[in-house]
């Protein structure tokens, strides 16, 4: 749609609460509101520069796909490399991923050792089976605890105990980690140091 400067900036201004409607449903990503609606902007403009009225559609709908899509490759390219699965995010569970800050790196780690080290984790996880993933997605990521991960996968909480253990057991083998103490409980499963 070639239109002129001052029509194009009116279809923008028009059309910003629909950014923030839509924007408003990506909340609980741990993604600030403002950048949503920024990123979301930017969808709407890319939609209003595309669209051609003459194939018989209207503008909203189109727009809508394309500020929706913006804001969902916004936050792709910044989630972990655990994924939840579809069933867990139709369950209502929410999580909550926060880059790390520059000074909460590993000591004289930069950004791409990091970025290294989560694709060494993401290939890691995909050893795994499924189930396994999934539970530890619930567990560290959904930030439920094991006996809540149990309930949600229908199996026992000895069960998700020992097979918490066995996959983090797995992940240490898949990313040369030496091996720890045995676990005991769940603050030593995660493996966070003492």
């Amino acid at each position: 749609m070639d239109a002129p400067a001052a029509t194009r900036d009116r279809l923008i201004e028009q059309h910003l609460p629909l950014v923030r409607a839509i924007a408003h449903r990506y909340a609980g990503t741990g993604e600030p509101m403002d950048d949503l609606v920024q990123v979301g902007a930017i969808g709407l403009i890319k939609a209003i520069d595309r669209f051609d009225p003459e194939r018989g559609s209207r503008l909203e709908p189109y727009a809508a796909a394309a500020i929706g899509g913006e804001i969902r490759h916004h936050l792709r390219d910044l989630c972990a490399p655990v994924r939840l699965p579809r069933r867990l995010h139709d369950d209502g569970v929410r999580v909550r991923f926060e880059p790390l800050e520059e000074s909460e790196l590993p000591c004289g780690r930069d950004s791409v050792a990091a970025a290294d080290d989560r694709l060494a984790i993401a290939r890691a996880l995909r050893s795994l089976q499924p189930r396994s993933r999934r539970l530890l997605a619930l567990c560290f990521l959904a930030d439920l605890s094991q006996a809540q991960a149990a309930r949600a996968l229908g199996i026992s909480t000895v069960q998700a105990s020992r097979m918490l253990g066995e996959a983090l057991g797995a992940l240490r083998v898949e990313l040369a980690e030496p091996p720890a103490a045995p676990l005991t409980g769940a603050v030593a499963a995660v493996g966070r140091p003492a």
